[in-house]
């Protein structure tokens, strides 16, 4: 039977049941992981650990718009690969700088704990979250790690990303051979999906896409709203080829359906991603974007130097200072479920 014929088999048993959608517990596919016979590339990790570049300076860049800023996707150290500042030292540096919160996010582990414990000994008042990203070491889309995640001491878990570096996506669109995860099948969402989306619904978590194609972006996203996730994020679109690379009519329904476009600030600083970025925000609507840093790479700029470089791009393009406090502070905080400051 093959696993769309499954779900609706599944589903017809259920409604006779009486059983609503967020109470369904789904039939498991054997996995979400596929492993190749052949795993050349090893793991998605193998591809960044020897890259080198000049390290990282702080430039202790200052501006009104770090104060009260949420970074929503921040990398750290210790990693498998070199990161420039470990979790404790980027939380001193946004709060430092007047930063209100940030989301740590590490490709390989949860970091729940992590924030707990940069809340305990390093940075308290600061608004630290951990996240978790299906990717294999997680077990793929694994509903389990989704409640260890939501259930760690302290609550600070907080976003659930779909695959990032091991989504089928990348690994086929970077030509690898090494184990991904699958989030569909012949256009259906594997039902694992459906049982984390559950969760994600149940513990009143945040959700992001991962690097998943721009079609099965909306298929999550529309699924995602109709089991009643509350908060979506959209990750960092056109990005590259590897990442989801919609255009901005599908980022327009997505942001129709809920969803947050999310603007890594990078792009705005490189000529060769600018103009796109910017069209991206005014063909959507600075009401339904947020600017991120995803930064963590030797050689990036810290997270608060990352926030006024993009502000200040931002501001030659144009835009106000009520669109800014829009972007880096009220739309992350309602992405988060916090309170508006």
């Amino acid at each position: 039977m093959g696993s769309a014929t499954a779900c609706v088999v599944l589903l017809a048993a259920q409604a006779v049941a009486g059983l609503q959608v967020g109470e369904i517990h789904w039939a498991r596919h054997l996995s979400s992981i596929v492993t190749p016979s052949h795993n050349i590339a090893l793991s998605g990790w193998e591809a960044y650990k020897h890259r080198t570049t000049q390290p990282s300076a702080d430039q202790h860049l200052d501006d009104p718009i770090l104060k009260g800023a949420i970074d929503i996707h921040a990398h750290f150290g210790p990693d498998t690969y070199p990161r420039q500042w470990d979790l404790f030292e980027i939380a001193r540096l946004a709060q430092q700088r007047g930063m209100r919160g940030i989301v740590f996010k590490n490709h390989w582990s949860e970091s729940a704990g992590l924030a707990y414990l940069v809340r305990k000994y390093a940075t308290p008042g600061l608004e630290v979250f951990g996240s978790l990203s299906l990717n294999t070491p997680e077990g793929g889309i694994n509903p389990e790690a989704v409640r260890y995640f939501a259930e760690v001491e302290g609550g600070y878990g907080k976003v659930v990303w779909m695959p990032t570096h091991d989504s089928e996506h990348e690994v086929r669109t970077r030509g690898e051979a090494r184990p991904y995860v699958q989030v569909s099948r012949d256009g259906t969402l594997l039902p694992e999906v459906y049982e984390v989306l559950d969760l994600i619904a149940q513990y009143d978590l945040t959700l992001a896409t991962g690097h998943v194609t721009d079609a099965e972006m909306l298929m999550i996203v529309r699924e995602a709203r109709r089991r009643g996730v509350k908060r979506i994020i959209i990750t960092h679109p056109n990005l590259g080829p590897m990442y989801t690379d919609p255009t901005n009519d599908q980022l327009r329904q997505a942001a129709d359906l809920g969803g947050f476009i999310e603007i890594v600030g990078g792009r705005l600083r490189r000529e060769t991603s600018r103009e796109a970025a910017l069209a991206t925000i005014r063909a959507v609507g600075v009401e339904h974007c947020i600017i991120s840093t995803d930064s963590g790479l030797v050689g990036t700029a810290n997270s608060p130097d990352a926030l006024v470089l993009a502000a200040r791009e931002l501001r030659k393009a144009g835009f106000s200072e009520h669109d800014l406090e829009t972007m880096f502070k009220r739309n992350p905080a309602m992405v988060l479920g916090l309170p508006a400051e």
